[in-house]
């Protein structure tokens, strides 16, 4: 049953609509304007109490947000004038006295209808905010237990790969194989694992002063040797003077492979890669640029999507991370974007805060 409030200064008609109301809802009756805490599902209000109460009525919808808490006014003609400064801004809904019966029994219907769908529309939030809390729980559950099988499945096929002159092409090409299916495993367990625990905000991240210089030079040395092997000039372009960022070097490490791993996907044979870094106000911008195909325009948008891959992309990823880039790149406190016209490359960005 609804529970109706009633905050009116006319007496009689307080009493009046108290005895109707009575017959179908819970009514209660405000003695003061401080009853406006308690429960209830509408508030009926006259003129006279509206223009002395509605900044306590404004606060109180503006806390039930986003559920929908309706005011309903009743008011003679002449009221209407004198709480104009009030009304729309408070009232969801006004009837002119005196009342009919079917008419307010009809206001009541849709202003309580529409309060009971705000109701279930919350509830079914709460109810998808809680299974998503769940997906990503088991999902972190799985990706955690996965990794140690995984780990020890890599090492000991890198143990076979050891054995060199012992294996037979045809062996070493299947324990190749083995290798490099688990290895892409293993990132794709490291990159849900990572997901999960920055969508719950556990994902340790220990920032500090840090040179521009040092993040990139360590981001090349960990690149080098897989551009060299695709014939692709891996260069650096650092502005002299930066200040030091507040970053954590783990973790801008793990940006940077991201970044860089994504470009040496698209990049071609003998194509290049541009790492950057310049000053952009109270930060510090860096880029990672690409020769490669580019990047369409109507598929910028969602480059950034968790899972998300370009129509005909060969990739081979798991979609997730640029995503993981991003959402480490704002718990720095900074912001990503990317710059790009199809057939002329990409260029993704970001920037941190100086420290």
């Amino acid at each position: 049953m609804s529970c109706i409030l009633l905050l009116l200064d006319q007496k009689r008609n307080q009493d009046l609509l108290r005895e109707e109301l009575s017959r179908d809802h819970e009514v209660t009756v405000a003695v003061e304007d401080a009853d406006l805490e308690q429960p209830f599902d509408l508030l009926v209000v006259d003129g006279p109490a509206l223009d002395r109460a509605w900044e306590q009525i404004q606060d109180r919808k503006a806390r039930e947000q986003p559920l929908f808490l309706p005011v309903l006014l009743t008011t003679s003609r002449p009221d209407v004038k004198m709480i104009t400064r009030h009304l729309w801004r408070s009232v969801d809904e006004l009837i002119i006295t005196p009342i009919e019966k079917p008419e307010l029994s009809a206001r009541l219907q849709i202003l309580l209808r529409a309060r009971s769908l705000s109701l279930k529309l919350q509830e079914r939030a709460g109810a998808a905010e809680k299974a998503a809390q769940t997906r990503d729980e088991i999902m972190a559950m799985v990706s955690h237990d996965l990794r140690n099988p995984l780990n020890l499945v890599l090492s000991n096929a890198s143990l076979l790969l050891e054995a060199g002159p012992f294996l037979e092409p045809r062996q070493r090409e299947r324990i190749e194989g083995i290798h490099q299916a688990v290895a892409r495993m293993t990132r794709l367990t490291q990159d849900l694992l990572d997901v999960s625990r920055l969508e719950s905000g556990h994902l340790d991240i220990r920032r500090g002063p840090v040179s521009p210089e040092r993040l990139i030079q360590s981001a090349r040395a960990q690149h080098d040797q897989a551009a060299e092997a695709k014939s692709i000039r891996l260069s650096c372009e650092i502005e002299d003077g930066l200040p030091d960022v507040c970053a954590d070097p783990d973790r801008m490490d793990q940006l940077f492979g991201n970044l860089i791993g994504n470009a040496l996907k698209f990049a071609p044979q003998h194509g290049e890669i541009r790492i950057g870094a310049a000053a952009a106000g109270g930060s510090v911008r860096f880029s990672v640029a690409d020769s490669g195909p580019g990047i369409e325009a109507e598929d910028q948008a969602r480059i950034f999507e968790r899972f998300w891959q370009a129509k005909g992309s060969e990739s081979g990823g798991s979609g997730l991370g640029l995503a993981i880039a991003k959402t480490l790149v704002e718990a720095h406190g900074g912001r990503m974007g990317v710059d790009s016209t199809a057939g002329e490359g990409a260029e993704f960005w970001f920037e941190i805060p100086v420290a």
